[in-house]
């Protein structure tokens, strides 16, 4: 999501929203090429606004892994309340981030506008449709967070590291980026 509003990659992302999803039945699918308009400079995506769109990126990039990253839907919809929804919900009607228009986008066609009625069933449609791209030899891990680094890294054929596993989803300091990112962008009072 950082990497979007510093690469001012937004309106090319709410194209992507509006040409593919719902993925049921997408307006105007988007082709591989137009896929690397947004993604040749990286080797990974995650996160939003890529994890919106696992069945277009895994047609688009057939051959490339899948690591599906998975928690129960409570302490997701906490975070997701503490981090996206609060700050959706919270805008400052005085400043203006450059991410507006994406998240207006994302949060109209994840939920409707509405997390509490309509999260759940967005976390569990998402799942299904991620799990079902196993099929055809694909390489694909279902992955906890708090399985460490073991099968993350046989997945990948790395070694291990010698480090802790990170484990961090602190809201103080979203917000805190969230606002550098703001004033870096050049957000100005009305």
């Amino acid at each position: 999501m950082r990497e979007v509003a510093k690469n001012t990659q937004q309106d090319l992302w709410i194209s992507a929203i509006n040409d593919n999803l719902p993925t049921s039945n997408p307006r105007n699918p988007w082709s591989t090429p137009q896929w690397q308009t947004l993604l040749s400079s990286y080797s990974a995506v995650s996160d939003f606004p890529s994890s919106l769109f696992p069945a277009p990126l895994a047609k688009a990039y057939p051959s490339t892994p899948i690591i599906h990253t998975t928690r129960p839907f409570r302490p997701w919809a906490s975070s997701m309340r503490d981090t996206l929804i609060h700050a959706h919900l919270h805008r400052e009607e005085f400043r203006k981030s450059p991410m507006e228009g994406l998240a207006d986008a994302y949060h109209s066609i994840c939920w409707d506008n509405d997390f509490e009625k309509n999260g759940e069933t967005y976390f569990h449609g998402h799942h299904e449709e991620v799990r079902a791209l196993k099929t055809d030899g694909r390489k694909f891990l279902e992955f906890r967070p708090g399985d460490g680094w073991e099968p993350l890294c046989a997945f990948l054929g790395v070694e291990v590291p010698d480090v802790p596993f990170p484990r961090s989803d602190d809201w103080v300091a979203y917000k805190e980026q969230g606002e550098r990112e703001r004033r870096e962008a050049g957000a100005v009072e009305k």
